[in-house]
């Protein structure tokens, strides 16, 4: 359930939002789930919008029960089912002080914060309960907490006079041995909360490579607009966008990730092939119940054949607070979860490559990575994490909880090496994990459109290439807390891609 509110009096409108549990997945149904996420993806038989929508249909039992409930209390409910999400609206009064001879269930209101319990341990307390029942309430009536996501990204470039003083895009993908392609036949799409784009900006920088300007679709409408904002969407569709050219962007604003993903996920007009996302919010934040909904979203795009990426932050390990903790959405072990590298370029090819960590004007940046307090590794990841231990045993205790690991894999990111795009009439250099996401994202569209299929939840695949020529291992260097290593890291994961050999190398595995 979901919560929102803004900052206001005691007595006000609440608006949860609840999400239906599933009906139970038959026999037949499973397998078609299981030919879809565990074979090898030249083998998946991807499903498609009604098949998913019939499989995973919200429990009507479920559904029914929460909705009569709240016709009883008189509370405006509404249901979208194809979401499954019921909508309710609450006075806080009516939900502080029950009417004489009701009587107040235990309710769980999942805010942007965490979960929010009014509950009491028996009747004649329910009859009585007030706002200083609920644990830990941040305001007097205890429903809202405050985790705005956040671009990971600091949305501030380094202004330069020619393209030439940063590294291109293209100069970039080339270091990476990225394959040919163009991203014909793929469909990327953005998730995006707020920030906008100037197509002017977008005509100077194609023109530059003498490249047309991709075709972009816009579903719903951005929040805010302030410069940061800009920036990032501006250098989300550069980076991807030059790389591949002829594929189709399509930018999802959304009020949350899960938001967007909801409208990403329920586009039936565009077949997606790779989401990329490069806004993020510590997983501390989050309530279990969200947690479990986003990766919900997250499993629906692996079944569908779509290859989710997102930045794993620009805060290090400690991601600005006293204590180690990685992000939501690459958390989610069907994510592809993307660190940040420092590297340096000689002629087209990698001469240097470290983990991002430096001092800027405004603060120290460095890529996020470590282990999830909230979600566990899944099998693919297991050998690699207790690897990555007994090598530093001092650790131990940020994995104790047999968290997922992150990232998973890495790419260039330090404003030292910055990427060059156009934005307000002129040449900036921008760097965070932030660009090396939506590169990521343009390495699938390529991989795909050259195997002529399409690679969606790759992550246990590319595991298995750990240690290979697939990736440049990342050994020097640290995220604050971690420290870089062979194989896998939780600074840059398995390490940064070459990219023809990795394509070749997945394609090859059984």
């Amino acid at each position: 359930m979901e919560s929102t509110q803004d900052n206001t009096p005691q007595s006000d409108t609440i608006e949860i939002k609840v999400y239906v549990p599933i009906n139970e997945v038959t026999e037949r149904q499973q397998g078609m789930i299981d030919n879809a996420i565990i074979k090898h993806p030249k083998n998946r038989k991807y499903l498609t919008n009604s098949a998913y929508s019939e499989i995973f249909a919200p429990s009507k039992q479920d559904a029914n029960d929460i909705i009569e409930h709240a016709e009883a209390q008189h509370w405006d409910v509404s249901f979208d089912e194809k979401a499954r999400e019921i909508t309710i609206k609450i006075n806080s009064d009516d939900v502080a002080k029950p009417q004489s001879g009701t009587s107040t269930i235990p309710l769980v209101f999942l805010s942007s914060q965490g979960d929010i319990h009014l509950d009491a341990a028996d009747e004649e307390q329910k009859a009585n309960v007030s706002p200083e029942d609920i644990p830990n309430p941040t305001q007097k009536t205890g429903f809202i907490k405050n985790n705005p996501e956040q671009r990971v990204g600091r949305g501030h470039g380094i202004p330069i006079q020619e393209p030439s003083q940063g590294y291109s895009v293209l100069e970039i993908a080339e270091s990476y041995n990225f394959p040919d392609g163009d991203g014909e036949g793929q469909t990327i799409g953005i998730i995006e909360l707020g920030g906008q784009f100037e197509q002017n900006d977008l005509e100077n920088f194609f023109q530059e490579y003498n490249t047309s300007v991709p075709e972009i679709q816009i579903v719903g409408a951005p929040t805010t607009t302030p410069q940061n904002d800009n920036v990032e969407v501006t250098a989300d569709i550069q980076v991807a966008g030059i790389l591949a050219p002829k594929a189709k962007f399509v930018i999802y604003y959304g009020t949350s990730i899960l938001n967007a993903m909801k409208m990403a996920l329920a586009d039936t007009e565009n077949k997606l092939s790779v989401i990329s996302i490069s806004w993020a919010g510590s997983e501390l934040g989050y309530s279990q119940q969200e947690i479990t909904e986003l990766n919900s979203e997250f499993h629906e795009a692996t079944l569908k054949g779509i290859t989710v990426v997102g930045a794993s932050g620009d805060n290090g390990a400690l991601n600005n607070k006293t204590y180690a903790n990685v992000n939501v959405p690459v958390n989610s072990p069907y994510v592809l979860a993307c660190g940040g590298t420092q590297t340096y370029i000689t002629d087209d090819k990698i001469a240097a490559e470290v983990v991002w960590n430096e001092s800027t004007a405004q603060s120290q940046v460095a890529t996020g990575g470590g282990f999830s307090q909230r979600i566990a590794e899944q099998q693919y990841q297991v050998k690699s994490s207790k690897e990555y231990i007994e090598k530093f045993p001092q650790f131990e205790l940020y994995y104790a909880a047999g968290g997922r690991g992150i990232p998973d894999i890495a790419a260039n990111a330090a404003d030292a090496s910055g990427y060059t795009i156009f934005f307000q009439g002129r040449w900036i250099k921008v760097g965070g994990t932030s660009l090396a996401t939506p590169l990521w994202a343009a390495l699938i569209a390529r991989m795909n459109q050259n195997l002529g299929y399409r690679l969606g939840f790759i992550n246990p695949y590319l595991y298995e290439l750990i240690g290979t020529s697939s990736f440049h291992q990342i050994v020097e260097g640290n995220n604050n807390l971690y420290l870089a290593s062979e194989r896998w890291n939780p600074c840059t994961g398995l390490g940064t891609p070459n990219g023809k050999e990795l394509m070749q190398a997945i394609d090859s595995l059984k």
